[in-house]
């Protein structure tokens, strides 16, 4: 007896258990005759998805209105093409075949089920956006020189190794790609954020050395000099370095990294070179730079993704998701802090390409929030001026812009 107790409470539970998980439903109606998506059918079935709740199934049905009256093998034709459509939206907007059934048993319908979200970093690193810069050096020789953004590289002797750990003697050309301001960082699509922290940014660089058509890497234990052309307000900065990860960067700290001003004197420089015979080999020097001046002096020990940044404080954090209307591609969003030079990346929502959302991002901070993609030879856009806090969820609809009409808007608001 006990034994069938037992088994009835077990069937009872399941039972209760797949209520509470699916065993609901939904209609979605088309106008009479039609077999296509219209707007109403989509704001149906988005509203659906919307507010299905994550692992979760449900049945949809698709009517035609006042359709009661056909033949029934009419509406199953009806209902079977109509099934395949919201099937094809379901898969657009980001959902997985696997979640969108089809039951063609008696009158089609729709089983879908809403898997545990996923979030990841939208967008992807765009270097074509970005000028490259190339310097040759003498390997053999104390280097350095001004990048265009006015940081300067110093490079010591015998700095170069290959990647069989051979010592490099010739002449070695260092390429670097300079994200300077807030612009450059978007049309790039770098963000600046380590693992659960907002990083403000100093500068940030990628940078690639080579040896003909070879990569060669800095010796074990050398390391090189940035002096960043920021002249004030410069504590609390740390090298980063940065691992790329599905197309982003991730930032690191190195613990061990320090900053400090320090006076680049030209004039010095120039006299040393002269002192020690070309042993200091200055290249690309604006006769119109100040010859000595202060600057953020940053010690280097990796090439690669570069960042010197600090943590921004964030004593009470807030959410913000955000809604891009009429969009059936992935979007790179991203938050950028109006006085501090930091951009936050949104995350993509994997249950949907429409949903993105931010996390543990300060409070009562100004900001823009900005959605783009490319197209075509321009980009589809949409921003809006932001208080962090002060809502919790945003709906934007993209529209397009010349690429000369978003690097102006860009440029206009963030720099």
């Amino acid at each position: 007896m006990s034994k069938l107790t037992s088994s009835l409470i077990g069937v009872i539970i399941s039972f209760s258990c797949m209520s509470n998980n699916g065993l609901q439903s939904h209609k979605i109606s088309f106008p009479t005759g039609v077999v296509k998506l219209t707007t109403s059918v989509i704001k149906q079935a988005s509203d659906i998805y919307n507010k299905l709740p994550e692992r979760n199934f449900t049945r949809i049905k698709v009517i035609g209105v006042d359709e009661e009256n056909q033949a029934k093998p009419v509406l199953i034709q009806f209902a079977k093409k109509r099934a395949f459509l919201i099937r094809d939206f379901f898969i657009g907007i980001g959902c997985f075949g696997r979640d969108v059934k089809l039951d063609l048993a008696g009158m089609p319908t729709i089983i879908l089920f809403k898997p545990k979200a996923k979030y990841s970093i939208s967008g992807k690193i765009n270097l074509n956006n970005i000028e490259q810069q190339c310097f040759t050096v003498e390997a053999q020789k104390q280097s350095f020189f001004e990048t265009k953004g006015g940081s300067f590289f110093v490079f010591k002797p015998n700095s170069f190794e290959t990647e069989y750990s051979l010592p490099v003697d010739k002449n070695v050309t260092i390429c670097i790609w300079e994200f300077q301001k807030k612009k450059d960082m978007i049309v790039g699509q770098v963000s600046s954020v380590a693992e659960n922290q907002v990083l403000e940014t100093a500068s940030t660089f990628y940078i690639q050395c080579y040896l003909g058509d070879k990569k060669v890497q800095l010796k074990e234990g050398r390391n090189y000099k940035i002096y960043l052309n920021r002249e004030k307000d410069i504590e609390g900065f740390r090298a980063y370095y940065g691992k790329v990860r599905d197309g982003n960067v991730v930032w690191i700290e190195d613990k061990m990294s320090y900053t400090y001003f320090s006076i680049l004197d030209q004039d010095e420089l120039r006299k040393s070179t002269n002192a020690k015979k070309d042993s200091l080999r200055i290249l690309k020097i604006d006769k119109n730079t100040p010859k000595e001046r202060k600057q953020l002096l940053l010690s280097v020990k990796n090439m690669g993704w570069i960042n010197c940044d600090r943590i921004v404080d964030v004593r009470a954090p807030s959410n913000l998701n955000v809604i891009l209307d009429d969009v059936s591609q992935e979007y790179t969003v991203r938050l950028v802090l109006n006085r501090k030079n930091a951009i936050i990346p949104g995350l993509a929502n994997s249950n949907s390409i429409n949903h993105y959302k931010f996390s543990k991002i300060p409070s009562g901070q100004l900001a823009y929030l900005l959605a783009y993609r490319n197209s075509g030879t321009g980009y589809m856009l949409a921003y809006s001026q932001v208080t962090i806090g002060f809502m919790k969820s945003i709906n934007l609809k993209p529209e397009y812009k010349t690429k000369e009409e978003f690097e102006y808007l860009i440029d206009s608001f963030l720099n």
